[in-house]
């Protein structure tokens, strides 16, 4: 049984309702057409290389942890800033959590996508924890802010060995994967904190970026672990 098609149908509905909390119709529409698959797109003219089951997993990864990504700092800079839109960004980001934690359901059971997002420091957590951490800075509250850094190292630690007994990655590789993006994301708003914008930006891109490098790691764990369900 091949899982993608369950991934991608599951998923897009996610999308939609993200791109509906108030995303501009720009970044809507590039949002959905990410989430199409390779298959979709070949179908529809576009000139790509490869189609398969694999593909469209690490295509669906990629586009939500990057999503993810952009998310996590808009919301971190408008919740710095007290933004009016603050409220509509993080529903999006949640909503984007919600469709990652549905694409582990759909290949690992419902009780490891529920984990995955409201386990103790698990998914959710680590949002809640930038977002105390961000009002702590805000507030130059140092201890405030070691309390959310202390919580950040618990999810890295947690969801790090969550990640590696389902893919059957190495602990300590997904765990040095998960720290990397940690601190870019914190980072970043640490320099928009102190108005360096060109560093702030820089690890933006870079916090973007390396979530596609996480996407294939993961997809590529997975479809070792089950190589029969993403042939084509």
């Amino acid at each position: 049984m091949q899982k993608i098609p369950l991934i991608v149908a599951a998923l897009a509905a996610g999308v939609v309702l993200a791109a509906g909390c108030g995303s501009s119709g720009s970044s809507g529409s590039s949002a959905m057409s990410s989430m199409m698959s390779n298959s979709d797109m070949a179908a529809m003219g576009g000139n790509v290389a490869v189609t398969s089951p694999a593909a469209d997993l690490q295509v669906t990864l990629d586009q939500l942890l990057g999503e993810h990504a952009l998310l996590a700092v808009s919301a971190t800079q408008k919740g710095y800033d007290g933004s009016p839109d603050f409220a509509k960004v993080a529903g999006q980001l949640d909503q984007n959590s919600v469709a990652l934690s549905k694409a582990i359901g759909s290949i690992y059971g419902t009780k490891a996508g529920d984990e995955f997002l409201n386990g103790k420091d698990m998914w959710r957590d680590h949002i809640k924890d930038f977002v105390d951490y961000t009002v702590a800075l805000k507030k130059h509250d140092t201890a405030g802010q070691h309390k959310a850094v202390t919580a950040l190292n618990a999810y890295i630690t947690t969801f790090g060995s969550f990640l590696a007994k389902a893919t059957g990655l190495p602990a300590t590789a997904v765990q040095g994967d998960l720290r990397e993006h940690v601190s870019q994301l914190k980072g970043q708003i640490d320099a928009y904190a102190q108005g360096r914008y060109t560093t702030s930006a820089t690890l933006t891109d870079q916090a973007y970026m390396h979530m596609f490098m996480t996407g294939q790691i993961l997809a590529q764990g997975i479809v070792t672990q089950s190589p029969d369900e993403y042939t084509s």
